[in-house]
């Protein structure tokens, strides 16, 4: 499960970076960026994107490189597409959660809504991207950048929570775009994942559907 998390996380939802001379927002002036964020995403609620990812940790000798594409549509359907020598496929319509693994042809099922605990998880993981029920999960610190974006540090507040994510800065830019993140996990790995080209167009509901290939082996971690 807690690899699930974090390829969700690593997707959801962006370097760390040194802090600023600014001051961190006050209550209000949170607030009222929470409120944009959220009309923001209430008249676009899609969002891609291209993304370069590299994890680091103490296990490797140097950190691993990758790429892929995301898609994501508020609240909670999303797609990530791995490529390289490991490509992987994370896919959620909102109802049920796939991972796939091309060159082994195996697929991961999860459904949603049955299990409270894993759909509180998932919701606080899609927080740090929707920004919906952030305040419930993470304590957020808000710091104005001098390009006209924000860095939020995002620090959970839930025990179970901890166990998955030590720590969530995310940058924004002016646009109030995901452009960075950087994800601490609990045992010291990183996860800084950049973004580029971000589009904010309509997505094809298809686009968060998947249909196992033929011969693929179906596993589902936490039961049918």
């Amino acid at each position: 499960m807690k690899r699930l998390f974090c390829l969700v996380l690593a997707s959801l939802s962006l370097l760390s970076f040194p802090l600023q001379a600014a001051q961190p927002l006050t209550a209000p002036e949170r607030a009222a960026l929470l409120q944009r964020l959220q009309a923001l995403h209430q008249k676009a609620p899609c969002f891609a994107a291209t993304f370069s990812e590299q994890r680091s940790s103490r296990l490797l000798k140097k950190p691993l490189t990758s790429t892929g594409r995301i898609a994501f549509q508020i609240p909670n359907k999303f797609r990530r597409e791995m490529s390289g020598s490991n490509p992987s496929l994370t896919i959620s319509n909102g109802r049920e959660l796939w991972i796939y693994y091309p060159n082994f042809k195996e697929a991961e099922q999860y459904t949603l809504g049955k299990r409270a605990m894993f759909d509180d998880a998932l919701a606080a993981l899609t927080a740090g991207l929707n920004f919906a029920r952030v305040e419930e999960f993470y304590q957020l610190e808000i710091t104005p950048e001098e390009s006209g974006g924000y860095r939020i540090v995002l620090t959970p507040n839930r025990s179970n929570l901890k166990r998955i994510v030590a720590q969530l800065v995310v940058l924004l830019d002016k646009e109030l775009d995901v452009r960075r993140t950087d994800l601490t996990l609990p045992k010291g790995d990183q996860v800084v994942t950049s973004y580029s080209a971000p589009r904010r167009d309509a997505i094809p509901e298809s686009a968060f559907e998947f249909v196992p290939p033929p011969g693929a082996n179906i596993n589902h971690p936490l039961g049918k």
